[in-house]
């Protein structure tokens, strides 16, 4: 379900859209971690659209990305609402800073 509170931050359709995406894929025990590709397929929208939304929504607070990493490469990236205590674009599964 959708907070009220997402109202205020008068996000655009397609970035309202994507959080409400997000938001259905999310799940306790596994969390959500839905590629940019499967995100924009799921909400009919160019895979551009979709990250300057996850941008936006990054910039409002609402979300925060966690880089997951195995083996020394990106595997994927892992959606966290602000809800819960989340360092910005915090890299995990590994020591180091994120590769360049």
């Amino acid at each position: 379900m959708v907070d009220n509170d997402v109202f205020r931050y008068k996000l655009s359709p397609i970035a309202f859209y994507v959080y409400c995406y997000l938001l259905r894929c999310n799940s306790r025990e596994r969390g959500c971690y839905p590629s940019k590709r499967t995100i924009a397929e799921g909400c009919g929208i160019a895979v551009s659209s979709v990250s300057k939304a996850l941008k936006l929504l990054k910039t409002c607070g609402l979300i925060c990305v966690r880089h997951n990493f195995a083996g020394g490469r990106q595997t994927n990236n892992t959606y966290v609402f602000q809800a819960a205590s989340c360092p910005a674009d915090s890299p995990s599964g590994h020591g180091g800073s994120s590769p360049v």
